[in-house]
């Protein structure tokens, strides 16, 4: 087989990304609290980006400092998101300091005499509960990974999870749902008829998996209780606690500042930037001659002006794509979720003349503040649902929120069932399928109508 060199002469295109390019796109691609973190960073690196010193009164200022073609308003930035003054110490409301549930058992655990023997492995076992209340892993794993010196034994480990689960919220300690309904049974047990004990006990312990579907349940106790003795029994674990430590649960919450705000002018919702988002960075004031003698801060002054420009052209493509948003789900922000058009990338990249992968960084982690609250703008994007007509006039999350109103303004005697859902809708002229009402029904978190029946008729 011969080889041979030879040269070749070719055109073609390539799409390069240029640094610059590269920078923008990853500036508009962060959430606010990303930003914060970027420029914190970049502050801290180049002795040529600073805070402005004068804290002006942000909230009064215009949204319309950061317009496209405009000179970039640098100086105009300041890399703050509150109005609160150097000197201001209180500033943030004092934090409360709630119980949490591990806390809530071990002081339980210091009212009863225990040796320091015991009151430490039921600490030891107090530590492994999950948020729920429950012991995920088994006192095997345990006993495993506790020192060979302590010769702690696994029946030790039994009589401290004992002491456990005898504490407050009943079902603590539980290893699985079975156990968690059963003893807070035992705990209910001198209040109840024995029969209705047996039968519920017999129901969590060996058909606990069919306690969703009543009609099942029967069938599998027929012959050993009575039917109405079963039905009793369903609706008392129905009142019981599947995770009874979910009420110390300790949940910090995420505090979004939006990032784009709504305002109403001659009968329109027009979308406006919020000043509180937008930090106020400027260029370090230096002259000519420190910049020729110091050749390292031209190319630091550089990079500032390059941050600078990515940052201003993040906000005026968020603004720009927000804008859209607005004008087209303007009945949204008047009458609610029931109202929202159906929009998808595709449309607003046609419109505003940008990429897709564009408006998808623009809208990521994006919050725009709204009469329902603060939303991320990727949730104004759904598919839209067939008409009866033929047109797209409804979207999803439109015909999800109507699912969902329907139910909640329902007769808690006569539940409406997917079917009768799927009548409605068709009524309204929306052709939607019945599983498909079923699929958003349990994407809202609803139950079926079989089991809103019985809810409503254990809590009568």
């Amino acid at each position: 087989m011969l080889t041979r060199q030879s040269l070749d002469l070719r055109q073609q295109q390539t799409l390069a990304l240029t640094p610059q390019l590269q920078q923008s796109i990853k500036v508009l691609q962060l959430s606010g609290a990303e930003l914060e973190q970027e420029l914190t960073q970049a502050l801290l690196e180049n002795p040529l980006l600073e805070r402005m010193d004068e804290q002006a009164d942000v909230a009064a200022e215009s949204s319309d400092t950061v317009s496209e073609g405009a000179e970039p308003s640098w100086a105009t930035l300041d890399f703050s998101n509150s109005r609160r003054s150097d000197d201001d110490e209180d500033w943030l409301p004092e934090a409360s300091v709630s119980q949490d549930l591990g806390a809530y058992l071990r002081g339980q655990l210091g009212l009863l005499r225990l040796a320091s023997r015991d009151l430490a492995l039921a600490q030891l076992l107090i530590d492994e509960l999950d948020d729920n209340g429950y012991l995920p892993c088994s006192l095997d794993d345990i006993l495993s990974y506790l020192p060979v010196e302590l010769e702690v034994t696994l029946q030790e480990l039994r009589c401290a999870l004992a002491r456990v689960q005898s504490l407050e919220p009943p079902g603590v300690g539980a290893r699985d749902l079975a156990e968690c309904l059963e003893l807070q049974l035992m705990q209910m047990a001198a209040g109840l008829d024995a029969d209705l004990l047996r039968c519920a006990r017999h129901l969590v312990s060996e058909h606990v998996h069919s306690l969703a579907s009543p009609s099942q349940l029967r069938q599998r106790v027929a012959g050993r209780f009575a039917a109405d003795l079963v039905e009793r029994a369903h609706y008392l674990i129905l009142k019981l606690d599947p995770k009874p430590g979910r009420a110390w649960t300790q949940s910090v919450s995420a505090y979004v500042v939006p990032d784009v705000l709504l305002r109403r002018s001659a009968g329109r919702w027009q979308a406006v930037l919020n000043p509180l988002a937008m930090p106020r960075l400027r260029l370090a004031s230096l002259s000519g001659y420190e910049l020729d003698t110091h050749p390292a801060l031209l190319a630091e002054r550089q990079k500032a002006q390059g941050l600078l420009r990515s940052v201003n052209s993040r906000f005026v493509t968020i603004l720009r794509v927000a804008q859209a948003i607005v004008e087209i789900q303007q009945d949204f922000f008047t009458r609610g979720a029931a109202a929202l058009r159906p929009m998808q990338l595709a449309d607003l990249a046609a419109e505003l003349d940008l990429h897709e992968s564009t408006i998808s960084r623009a809208t990521r982690q994006k919050y725009l503040q709204t009469p329902q609250g603060v939303m991320e703008l990727k949730q104004f994007f759904s598919v839209g649902l067939s008409s009866a007509d033929g047109r797209s006039d409804a979207s999803a999350s439109a015909v999800r929120a109507l699912i969902a109103q329907m139910i909640r303004s329902e007769s808690p005697a006569r539940p409406l069932s997917d079917q009768q859902i799927t009548d409605q809708l068709q009524a309204q002229g929306l052709s939607v399928a019945r599983r498909t009402v079923a699929k958003y029904r349990e994407a809202e978190g609803l139950e079926t109508a079989s089991r809103r029946r019985m809810r409503a008729a254990a809590g009568a």
